[in-house]
């Protein structure tokens, strides 16, 4: 595995792990940090668990080993799907940009840079 897409994946790994936790552990926190209210405390646990799974997923993949390529395109598959979501919700309005924008800025960086770090890797 190249470099720049385990250091890309590490820090998709860290990002997770704190918006994971802030959902699951502390969501009164995700609420101020995402500058929107979260209604049901069931489905943000689920959301944060389903996250922290990803992170842990992320983390596997930049470790290396067997399957790197598969773990590192769920990863990437993550990102773009954050991106499509973030950009409807922001273009339909459900969202504002100060709720929609900064994750989706994050999120499109780190789809292109595992989009183009990716390319290296064989398989």
């Amino acid at each position: 595995m190249n470099r720049k897409l385990q250091i890309t994946l590490y820090v998709v790994a860290v990002y997770l792990t704190v918006f994971g936790a802030l959902f699951l552990f502390l969501p009164s926190v995700a609420e101020k940090v995402l500058s929107t209210r979260l209604p049901d405390a069931a489905l943000n646990m689920l959301y944060g668990q389903l996250t922290l799974t990803f992170a842990y997923l992320a983390f596997l993949a930049a470790r290396g080993g067997d399957g790197v390529r598969i773990l590192s395109r769920l990863i990437l598959v993550l990102t773009a799907g954050h991106v499509v979501i973030f950009g409807y919700q922001l273009g339909t309005g459900i969202l504002n940009f100060a709720q929609a924008g900064p994750p989706l800025i994050v999120n499109t960086i780190f789809t292109a840079l595992l989009f183009f770090f990716r390319k290296d890797e064989k398989g």
